[in-house]
């Protein structure tokens, strides 16, 4: 039996876990519930009680500030709720018993945490019902000051915020913008409230040696507006609250500042904030936001289990307000206002309106012009790119079709040369050797003796014939390349170059030096040699000249070479390589590969002028024979 006690089948733990599950469930909602409970418990119930009507402006605002601070806290839940005791509409006590009864039978059921009374009147009648209503409650006032119970402690469980109104602080604001003021008319009546008066009086009674202070005490508003038509010139209007004697339906001050004005022929300075907006200039003021915002706080503390009587009363501080239409319209200088002025209804500029559209307006449209600067920057170097490759190309595509031409010349040339130099081999030098194998036959064959007369004329004809030969190999190698230019160096071959081409076409040739020429690069000495070279037979060959002139000179750290002319000269324009220049063409590659430059200067029937300047590189002195003059006088060659 034990042992089957304990076994468990497959359906028990099932059973079981539901039971778990159930249980779990049920502790949940439980806890929810109690929370909620809870949270309902722990919600707080706040009663505000206004003294005048919910229309008001003033009011309004107050109830706006209250409700903003209370109900923005999360961790104190409240029930905020508010009343008006409209004893300025209705007779004192027929309006305080209507509330009371109203206030009775509302919350009887709910249980009132903390009561805020708003003014004077409406702490009066939370005094006088508190045990009735709102028994041991703690209470949290506003008033202009503090009664008398309360400051001798017979009244437990209540603190509260001063609001006195800034009769005097306003009045000398008003004085400091109009320092030639010399009259002052009071608008103060407030035939419900006890000893309002006395208490303007009192407060302004210090300025009665400064200006004279005149008192308006019409009994209706249309008296009122009559007495401030006729205000003189030089006055203020001090306008504190009005109440006609009579009631009237929707007559509150705000509205009589309104209509006072509207006629004043001199600026109306106030003392409440609703009067702003209402054509009142400005004035020293406790704003409703702010005396609404201290009461909540002070409301919360005792919430929160501070008790009332352990929270000093204090105050709501005053700050300098104004209307800027007012401001304008009355040319008051806004230099001379407070640094801490509330400046309201003030037409913002343009800039300070959309100063944030046309800043980023601005910086857009500099942005885009940038971008658009940029663009056509890049636009224009790219313009100039294209221009420069193309010119490129163009010049590549032309020195390419240059570099063709003057290969298929120049391998004409290295043709014709050839054929040259062959035919001379043939028709010269093949001959002569020839001739001179012959000779030497006839000689071998001879039977006579040397001195034979016949025999010495064969050895005079051979002498003659190898002397002839020799003279043809070696020109031939001269015009290859001359010997003296590689041993003696430029001068010495160019002026035998000159000489030789005197003696062998019969013209002068004139050659003078100038300068320090001892040193000249082989490279350099190979150019300006092959460039005279083929000057001085241009000029003979095609240009029929009789006079030529080659003058080298050294110029610093130039070499300069001026070969001219009398022969009848020939037009640039048609010097191509495709045609019969490729002699010009040479010279000025050759001029071009040791960084010099070529000047050809040729007309019809005046002679040609060619000129070639590049750079002396210094180079190691060759050791020349002592008898080689390299500077001097003009030699003349022919």
């Amino acid at each position: 039996m034990d042992e089957m006690s304990t076994v468990r089948t497959p359906s028990t733990r099932i059973s079981a876990r539901r039971l778990i599950v159930s249980a779990t469930t049920a502790v949940v909602m439980l806890s929810l519930c109690l929370e909620a409970s809870a949270q309902v418990r722990t919600a707080r119930t706040v009663l505000v009680v206004y003294w005048g009507s919910e229309s008001a402006p003033a009011t309004q605002r107050q109830d706006a500030a209250i409700r903003n601070v209370l109900l923005a806290q999360t961790d104190v839940p409240v029930n905020y709720f508010a009343e008006y005791l409209e004893t300025e509409e209705f007779p004192t006590e027929a309006a305080s018993i209507a509330l009371r009864d109203y206030i009775r039978l509302k919350f009887e059921a709910r249980h009132v945490d903390v009561v805020i009374a708003v003014a004077s009147a409406a702490l009066q009648f939370v005094l006088r019902y508190r045990d009735e209503l709102f028994p041991g409650v703690p209470i949290v006032f506003a008033a202009t000051a503090t009664p008398q119970p309360i400051v001798d402690r017979m009244v437990p469980g209540i603190t509260g915020v001063l609001n006195d109104t800034p009769f005097s602080e306003t009045l000398e604001l008003a004085l400091q913008l109009h320092p030639a003021i010399k009259r002052v008319f009071v608008v103060a009546s407030a035939p419900s409230v006890k000893g309002y008066d006395e208490r303007i009086r009192s407060a302004l009674d210090s300025f009665s040696n400064r200006v004279e202070l005149i008192y308006i005490k019409e009994r209706t508003v249309p008296s009122v507006l009559a007495a401030v038509k006729s205000i003189p010139p030089q006055s203020l209007i001090f306008y504190t609250r009005y109440t006609p004697d009579e009631p009237a339906p929707n007559v509150y001050p705000e509205s009589v500042a309104r209509l006072i004005a509207d006629v004043a022929p001199v600026p109306v300075y106030g003392v409440s904030e609703s009067y702003l907006g209402n054509g009142v200039v400005g004035g020293m003021m406790r704003t409703s936001e702010a005396l609404g915002g201290r009461l909540a706080e002070t409301a919360l503390q005792i919430l929160k289990g501070t008790p009332a009587e352990n929270i000093p009363i204090s105050t709501v501080p005053t700050a300098p307000v104004f209307d800027w239409r007012q401001v304008e319209r009355w040319g008051i200088d806004p230099s001379k206002l407070p640094t801490d002025s509330k400046i309201l209804y003030r037409t913002p500029t343009v800039w300070e309106a959309y100063g944030w559209y046309i800043a980023g307006t601005i910086l857009v449209v500099i942005a885009q012009l940038l971008l658009i600067t940029g663009l056509l920057t890049h636009r224009e170097r790219r313009r100039r790119a294209e221009g420069i490759v193309r010119a490129r190309e163009t010049s590549l595509r032309t020195s390419y079709d240059r570099i063709r031409q003057l290969a298929g010349r120049l391998i004409n040339a290295q043709e014709a040369a050839r054929a040259s130099i062959a035919q001379d081999l043939h028709d010269d030098i093949c001959q002569r050797l020839a001739m001179l194998s012959t000779a030497i036959d006839r000689l071998k064959n001879s039977s006579g003796g040397i001195q034979d007369a016949d025999t010495q004329r064969v050895f005079a004809s051979l002498a003659r014939d190898t002397r002839a030969t020799f003279e043809s190999v070696r020109q031939l190698s001269h015009d290859l390349h001359p010997a003296t230019l590689r041993v003696l160096g430029l001068v010495p071959a160019i002026k035998t170059h000159c000489t030789e081409v005197a003696k062998r076409h019969h013209v002068r040739v004139i050659f003078t030096t100038e300068g320090d020429l001892q040193h000249v690069p082989d490279d350099v000495a190979v150019c300006f040699f092959r460039i005279a070279q083929e000057s001085l037979r241009n000029g003979i060959e095609h240009g029929a000249a009789h006079e030529l002139t080659v003058a080298l000179t050294k110029s610093g750290d130039d070499i300069e070479m001026t070969v001219s002319d009398d022969g009848r000269g020939f037009s640039l324009d048609s010097i191509t390589p495709s045609g019969n220049g490729v002699g010009v063409v040479s010279m000025e590659e050759r001029a071009r590969a040791i960084g010099g430059e070529l000047y050809i200067v040729s007309g019809a029937k005046r002679g040609t002028t060619i000129r070639i300047r590049a750079p002396l590189k210094p180079v190691q002195p060759a050791s020349l024979p002592d008898d080689v003059t390299r500077t001097g006088s003009p030699s003349v060659v022919g």
